[in-house]
């Protein structure tokens, strides 16, 4: 027997649920700096909007996400602070490159519902990995340019 979702998986309220199942925790963890660093919290805004936009159920949205997510890499490896840092960023920068090369291949005919499915899970977990860190280095960043004026 079928299971019946208690709250409905399209329309606006599947998209809101959507968002808030990977955004609230990341926007909770970075809770410290957005209190503080107001021009954090819109930057942030932004970027949480943008990518909650983009849907990774469909190999075009999965390209729109990893095109979002690479600007946030970008950042994370101009304003690294160490090599681990780094590193880290460069690992993300090759896993969105392998999620891009797929995304592309399951645009062609004949891609199966369980391979965008994989891809959509690689896709989203990254997503919630890298905005983490992205908030993350942006608070860091506001609190050392702050001690910098101070």
């Amino acid at each position: 027997m079928a299971r019946k979702a208690l709250v409905p998986s399209s329309g606006r309220a599947g998209a809101a649920l959507n968002a808030a199942r990977w955004a609230l925790p990341l926007l909770a963890a970075g809770a410290r700096w957005i209190s503080t660093h107001p021009e954090v919290w819109e930057t942030v805004k932004e970027q949480a909007t943008r990518l909650q936009t983009t849907t990774t159920n469909r190999p075009d949205g999965v390209l729109a996400t990893v095109a979002i997510l690479r600007e946030q890499v970008d950042y994370l490896e101009g304003s690294a602070d160490d090599a681990g840092e780094t590193r880290r960023a460069q690992d993300w920068a090759k896993r969105l490159d392998s999620c891009e090369r797929a995304a592309q291949l399951l645009k062609a005919p004949g891609a199966t519902r369980k391979d965008r499915k994989t891809l959509k899970v690689r896709t989203e977990a990254l997503r919630s990995e890298i905005f983490e860190a992205y908030i993350e280095e942006m608070g860091e960043d506001a609190e050392v340019a702050e001690h910098s004026v101070g």
